[in-house]
């Protein structure tokens, strides 16, 4: 059990510290977004060895994206965004400068999906990781 304590903890580590890319544009994702569920998981050689989703979310967690590229972010860990439409990578920049780049795969007036995928080599194991993160408008 702690073995896949520790895999989360690296996951969020290894995400939290991707660089954000600077030469993104503001896009369609502007207003007040709630985080309905997410789901992270991992396959290791092939094999899934945990998926955890979670879909204890409230207001407090409402993340509001403006026109200028700020977001009010209820979790108060991102600052700003940038959205590039061409590539589908939405980066949520946080206050040191650093961010974490999602590819979007559904974005509409209602609905907004992001994902993110890593591969890395853990004791001679190839491991994938996978975030989702699903909202909705409110």
């Amino acid at each position: 059990m702690n073995s896949i304590y520790s895999l989360v903890v690296s996951c969020f580590l290894y995400l939290a510290c991707s660089n954000a890319k600077p030469n993104q544009t503001n896009g369609k994702i502007t207003g007040r977004w709630l985080p309905v569920k997410t789901v992270m998981s991992c396959v290791e050689d092939g094999k899934k060895t945990f998926e955890k989703t979670d879909t204890n979310f409230t207001e407090m967690d409402l993340m509001v994206f403006k026109e200028n590229g700020t977001l009010e972010d209820g979790g108060q860990r991102y600052e700003a965004y940038t959205i590039d439409l061409k590539t589908k990578e939405l980066t949520l920049q946080e206050g040191n400068g650093d961010g974490i780049t999602f590819k979007i795969r559904t974005m509409n007036p209602e609905e907004l999906v992001i994902f993110r995928e890593d591969e890395e080599i853990f004791k001679r194991t190839k491991r994938q990781m996978k975030l989702e993160i699903y909202f909705r408008r409110i």
